[in-house]
């Protein structure tokens, strides 16, 4: 059976679950470093929205050249697809070694950009210091994952993902208890256990995507990469862009809550971490439907990627707004997992149930811009939605959290209106079929 006529739900799930073991990992470190002290916890935690901006930058790249190569599989021009492949890999491996170079001489000041002072400022300058040389493995691993998911076999990527979460918890263990002579660690060893575990998932992929895709490199790939790369670069830059300038904005949320208080921001670290719980489903059904729209767009079928695109986006919807309820109900319990400061637990809290407000407009954004990108069209969520990111969002944050005293849940609630904004945005440009236009094939 072609990719195109799958059921969503059975390209979806393996990807649910691998978004789900993914989103394990930074709650894994937050917890094994809460062990050791709060204070650590919370000062890696302020370099997360950095990190996932770089990250961002990579997987929407990656996803990018996996909606071209889509597209030149839904056409059957399986050689181009291949081509595209390679262009992709070799391209997102170069841009994970220059990130190292940059953040890795910048890791004494990031920290302190981000406002953070003494100890805080001194976890988070020696955790970047170590997981920097990882970024080129965490740019091969993205990539993979986003090139056999493409191919329909999405239940690799769990597989794979599975085991690199396991092997990440067993090298937490061994780093910061000392085992098998080797000296305790603290945060160089979460670290570490970071870094290794981005290479044990490298590799595993690649050799899904060698021998399950059966993918192979000819030398044609690189004559055709000179043609390919322009329509790569012309979905990839604006597709960066959005997912980065969000994240960039979650940069300024965290530097403005570091500027509330550490209580303030050692409760956003641990209710952030379970309030990503809520996007799960949408974001796995949304890259459900990114590959499917992509095949159907390459295939010129643009009435079945509309209704596509508008299924997802009701199980979407519905789904984050449950586990984001469900979440907050049990609020007190979970970030009790990680302390026992009843005022950080309070402040959770209530982040947590401002997060439900969040749920509905984040699933309309993760699965309208995804559609979008797949059909070619990244440059509208890219301008337009950034525009509004940076003028509508952050004045919302400003407002509710100094000028009407809010505080931590004034920023909460500032994110929930820069979501609610940019949903209307993207489901107009969604509805007006220019995305129709847009594909390469």
């Amino acid at each position: 059976m072609d990719v195109k006529d799958r059921s969503l739900f059975s390209l979806s799930w393996p990807l649910i679950l691998t978004f789900a073991v993914g989103m394990f990992q930074p709650m894994m470190d937050s917890w094994f470093l809460s062990r050791t002290s709060e204070v650590a916890a919370a000062g890696v935690g302020a370099m997360i929205p950095i990190l996932a901006a770089l990250f961002t930058a990579i997987q929407a790249f990656s996803q990018s050249g996996a909606s071209i190569a889509s597209q030149y599989i839904g056409a059957n021009q399986n050689s181009h697809a291949g081509s595209t492949q390679t262009m992709v890999i070799f391209g997102s491996l170069l841009l994970g070694l220059a990130l190292s170079m940059v953040v890795f001489p910048l890791s004494n000041q990031i920290p302190l950009w981000m406002g953070l002072k003494d100890e805080p400022a001194e976890y988070g300058r020696q955790f970047l210091v170590v997981v920097s040389f990882g970024f080129a493995f965490r740019a091969l691993q993205s990539t993979l994952t986003a090139l056999i998911a493409t191919h329909g076999i999405t239940v690799w990527n769990f597989i794979g993902n599975l085991l690199t979460i396991a092997s990440n918890a067993i090298l937490n263990i061994i780093f910061l208890e000392g085992y098998f002579g080797i000296p305790k660690m603290g945060v160089y060893g979460v670290a570490l256990a970071t870094a290794l575990s981005w290479f044990i998932a490298s590799v595993i992929l690649w050799l899904v995507l060698r021998f399950k895709v059966k993918h192979i490199t000819h030398r044609r790939d690189f004559i055709r990469s000179r043609v390919l790369i322009s329509d790569w670069l012309r979905i990839g830059l604006p597709a960066a862009a959005e997912p980065i300038s969000f994240q960039l904005f979650q940069v300024f949320i965290t530097a403005m809550v570091v500027f509330v208080g550490t209580t303030a921001m050692t409760a956003r670290v641990f209710a952030g971490n379970f309030a990503a719980l809520s996007v799960i489903l949408s974001v796995g059904f949304g890259s459900g439907n990114q590959i499917l729209v992509g095949h159907l767009v390459g295939a010129h079928d643009f009435a079945k990627a509309n209704r596509r695109a508008y299924q997802t986006l009701s199980i979407g919807v519905v789904s984050g707004l449950l586990i984001a309820v469900a979440v907050a109900l049990a609020g007190p319990q979970l970030i009790g997992l990680f302390t026992d400061n009843p005022e950080v637990i309070r402040l959770g809290c209530i982040c947590l149930w401002c997060d439900v407000a969040v749920q509905p407009f984040k699933a309309v954004n993760l699965i309208i811009t995804t559609s979008l990108r797949a059909a070619g069209d990244s440059k509208f969520p890219a301008f337009v939605g950034s525009g509004m990111m940076w003028t509508l969002g952050v004045a919302s944050a400003l407002i509710l959290a100094f000028v009407l005293d809010l505080g931590l849940v004034g920023l909460w609630l500032g994110m929930a209106c820069d979501e609610f904004y940019r949903s209307i945005a993207n489901m107009w440009r969604w509805r007006s079929g220019r995305w129709k236009t847009k594909a390469v094939v």
